[in-house]
């Protein structure tokens, strides 16, 4: 029989072989773990970086519009100013060149908000004719009516009669206690 020195020898040669198989699979697997902690941390600055830039641009994105906003709200506020002292202005019965100049004075620019005067049209000048005249005979304006319902065809659906000139009404009181003394 053998003292055991093959066997021994054997198991020792094995033993050494998988601790070196296992020392270079240890190796292997850290080469090959640090390689993908690389390349998340490469992905995670890059995705890091593109969101602040996005962050960066939705900022100014969101100033530009506020700041376009406000100016419009304070452009609205003084063509809304500018418009009422024109409007007051108008009221007051002042001339245009006033109010050009107002308008003018208040926007800070050469703007001017200004109507042309109103021109009368041939409607509007027979209605301020018919106002301004005196009161036709009653006997006219019938006769007139029944030629006018002839001509259209139509029947009115109810008679107006004409407009009197409102006598001015006389108070029996007088007017003030100190009338009285």
């Amino acid at each position: 029989m053998s003292n055991g020195n093959g066997v021994t020898a054997t198991i020792s040669a094995a033993a050494d072989t998988v601790a070196e198989r296992a020392l270079e699979f240890r190796t292997t697997v850290a080469r090959k773990a640090d390689a993908a902690t690389g390349k998340v941390k490469d992905a995670a600055a890059k995705a890091r970086d593109a969101a602040g830039k996005a962050k960066k641009a939705a900022g100014k994105a969101v100033g530009d519009t506020k700041s376009r906003l406000a100016a419009a709200a304070a452009n609205g506020r003084k063509e809304a100013a500018a418009l009422k002292r024109a409007k007051a202005a108008k009221k007051a019965g002042t001339s245009t060149g006033t109010r050009k100049a107002a308008t003018k004075k208040s926007t800070g620019k050469a703007l001017v908000v200004r109507k042309a005067p109103a021109k009368k049209t041939a409607a509007a000048r027979k209605a301020t004719a018919k106002r301004a005249a005196p009161a036709k005979s009653a006997a006219k304006a019938p006769a007139r009516k029944a030629i006018a319902r002839k001509a259209i065809g139509k029947t009115p659906a109810r008679k107006t009669a004409a407009k009197k000139p409102a006598a001015k009404k006389t108070s029996s009181k007088p007017a003030s206690k100190t009338a009285r003394r």
